[in-house]
């Protein structure tokens, strides 16, 4: 079976299941564990250094339940932006918009795209995540980012919205988060994407404190 059919055939299921989704009883929001305004201001080496809140308008795109969107800056200077955004229910049109999509809309370029695997401290598991290279003019920034699905790690945005319809059904919930770190380029993309791999080897085991499994 050849890869434009596969991929026909998982969209055409994954329609269907939203379809069931909307039809079955609306189930419970699930609330976080903690505020994230409450998240660490220091993440391993790293320390916070600005917040930054959106305006209504923003939000009001967003349709999140709860946010924080960060700087955080190492013992060498160098900064990095965390967003996290949770949802609490996604059966109403609140979801997570993807950073493939919402940068090149607000003027990034593309230049690569892969995924990646981040080994983990014990006991936890290597997780995938999404390396997006971007380009405005002569400015480029490398961007990790994923879907937490309660307690899981989702690169991709399809498969992400196939294990919401999975745990909406099973689980009864449609909750999830989006996670995205931003970093301008430190040397090369190689050298950068290095550093932001440490950065998120102390961040991830801190999720599941405020993110629900």
């Amino acid at each position: 079976m050849s890869r434009p059919v596969r991929i026909a055939i998982s969209l055409t299921v994954l329609v269907g299941a939203l379809i069931l989704l909307q039809i079955r009883s609306t189930g419970e929001a699930v609330p976080i564990r903690k505020p994230l305004d409450r998240f660490p201001n220091v993440i391993g080496s790293w320390q916070g250094a600005q917040g930054f809140v959106f305006d209504l308008d923003t939000l009001n795109v967003l349709k999140s339940k709860d946010y924080v969107m960060r700087r955080y800056v190492n013992p060498e200077g160098r900064g990095i932006w965390l967003f996290i955004a949770y949802w609490d229910s996604q059966r109403k049109g609140a979801q997570p918009h993807s950073p493939r999509n919402c940068l090149p809309g607000a003027g990034w370029e593309p230049l690569q795209s892969s995924e990646i695997t981040v080994t983990l401290p014990p006991p936890l598991g290597p997780i995938t995540v999404n390396r997006y290279l971007i380009q405005k003019d002569q400015e480029q920034l490398l961007v990790f980012y994923w879907y937490q699905s309660q307690g899981q790690a989702i690169a991709g945005e399809v498969a992400a919205k196939v294990q919401m319809v999975k745990n909406s059904i099973t689980r009864r919930r449609t909750d999830g988060a989006l996670v995205r770190v931003l970093s301008p380029i430190y040397g090369n993309v190689q050298t950068t994407s290095d550093l932001v791999v440490g950065y998120l080897q102390n961040l991830y085991p801190v999720l599941g404190e405020y993110l629900p499994d």
